[in-house]
């Protein structure tokens, strides 16, 4: 089973992983079998970091009584999502409630010129910082800090469970402090480490990467030492590193680049609970680089570099901004997962109901398990997730999230096609999904359940939109 070992370093990493948490439930094309997330950031308690975490534990709760069984077609929830690490999460000893001047030791450098050239490298603030809330866009702590990781129990983990074909991608801002940071050293580390286990597969394994320009702002803030005027002048420093000791040597197969320039304006908090951003399109667009670099192969030699754009700038963004490919990747497993979202949110009393003439023989105890009430929060968050990121600038409005009883206006900008049928709206997907359950090849309820929702969105879609 071929494995995708996932770096998130940082907030931004949290993001993006919510957003491929989302596409997998909905069966977005993966070519792997297993995703194994191993986030990176020193800022615990972060609120962004919490609820992704969340999320994916709610995946898995509702993935393992699936078994998926030979000849199952179903795309929900297909991947296998795998938590290797306490929380997902890479441990960073040694940094609670300590100022980095604490953590470097200062106090005992007995030498002058040693204590010049710190002072030089860092500044008081710098040095009086605390490292419980992260790096706050400081990517010389960052380096610093990070560079315990590669030697620590949980990176040995990670590195005992790798093995022949297995995939590692990593997500980073390059903006900021921690991804600005953790990206190049845990490159590095990837490649040329010789005494970590299976280094032989590690260092030659195929190496993906999104590297995250800046795509929002920070409101000014006295009480807090980031300052989003600096993302720009930090964003050409790193680049130009990046060409220089990245690019250059071809120690990564193939790097991604994103970034807009119509920025949301977030509330400037360092860290902690109060850091909490609403979905955005650009890490939904680097959730579609995940999967775009499972569904490739790249060799080695010269790195592919590679950026994504999309037809139309300036309105919102919907699935008729995005080229062929990408449209080809996202349109049908994302509207049959809301087509099913909206009936198990909107007519829930009746799918659940006798009147469901599929629940006839079937389903008996579906209903009041745990199982359907993990689905219906995943669905839930489905729908917030969307939202979040249409009332976000730039807006991505992919479906009418107020559709009602007309289940079939639900994609943006799309008129449906008329089928011929005696039946409509919530009475046509009624019909087909008694007529897929007859078709379905899972035994267990649950297995059954979702079969019957993917065949029967599958043929609405290929009806109502050609898809």
């Amino acid at each position: 089973m071929a494995k995708l070992y996932l770096f998130a370093i940082g907030g931004t990493g949290s993001r993006v992983l919510r957003s491929l948490t989302m596409m997998m439930a909905a069966g977005v094309k993966m070519d792997v079998d297993e995703v194994v997330p191993i986030i990176i950031d020193p800022d615990a308690s972060n609120q962004n970091l919490t609820d992704t975490v969340q999320l994916m534990n709610e995946y898995r709760e509702t993935r393992k009584d699936l078994s998926f069984p030979q000849g199952v077609e179903t795309q929900f929830f297909r991947k296998e999502l795998s938590q290797i690490l306490p929380n997902y999460t890479l441990r960073i000893q040694n940094t609670n409630n300590k100022k980095f001047k604490q953590f470097i030791d200062y106090s005992s450098v007995q030498s002058t010129s040693t204590k010049a050239m710190l002072k030089m490298l860092f500044s008081e603030k710098n040095l009086d910082s605390s490292m419980d809330v992260g790096f706050k866009g400081n990517p010389n702590i960052g380096s610093v800090v990070l560079n315990q990781i590669v030697a620590s129990d949980d990176f040995t983990e990670f590195a005992n469970n790798f093995s022949a074909g297995d995939k590692i991608f990593i997500i980073s801002s390059i903006f900021g402090g921690t991804g600005a940071s953790g990206f190049p050293l845990l490159l590095k580390t990837l490649r040329t480490n010789t005494v970590m286990p299976n280094n032989d597969l590690i260092n030659k394994a195929e190496i993906g990467a999104i590297t995250m320009l800046p795509y929002f702002k920070l409101a000014q803030s006295t009480e807090s030492e980031i300052d989003s005027s600096t993302f720009i002048s930090k964003t050409k420093s790193a680049l130009a590193y990046y060409e220089n000791n990245i690019i250059e040597n071809n120690s990564i197969n193939a790097l991604y680049y994103l970034a807009d320039d119509v920025t949301n304006t977030y509330d400037n908090n360092e860290g902690g609970s109060k850091q909490r951003n609403d979905a955005h399109l650009i890490e939904f667009l680097a959730a579609t680089a995940v999967a775009d670099f499972c569904n490739n192969s790249y060799q080695s030699g010269a790195t592919v570099n590679k950026e994504l754009g999309i037809k139309d700038i300036n309105g919102d963004v919907t699935f008729s901004s995005f080229d062929d490919s990408l449209q080809k990747l996202l349109f049908a497993p994302l509207t049959e997962y809301i087509l099913m979202t909206n009936c198990l949110t909107h007519k829930e009393s009746y799918y659940s109901s006798k009147s469901f003439n599929a629940n006839n023989d079937n389903f008996k105890n579906l209903y009041n398990s745990s199982f359907f009430t993990v689905l219906k929060s995943m669905c839930s968050s489905y729908l917030r997730w969307l939202e979040e990121m249409k009332d976000n600038k730039r807006s991505l409005d992919l479906f009418n999230l107020s559709s009602a009883d007309k289940p079939f206006d639900v994609v943006t900008g799309r008129k449906p096609k008329k089928v011929l049928s005696a039946k409509s709206d919530y009475d046509l997907v009624t019909d087909r999904l008694n007529s897929a359950v007859k078709h379905c090849n899972s035994k267990d309820d649950k297995d059954k359940f979702l079969e019957m929702f993917f065949l029967g969105t599958q043929r609405l879609l290929k009806e109502k939109f050609n898809a």
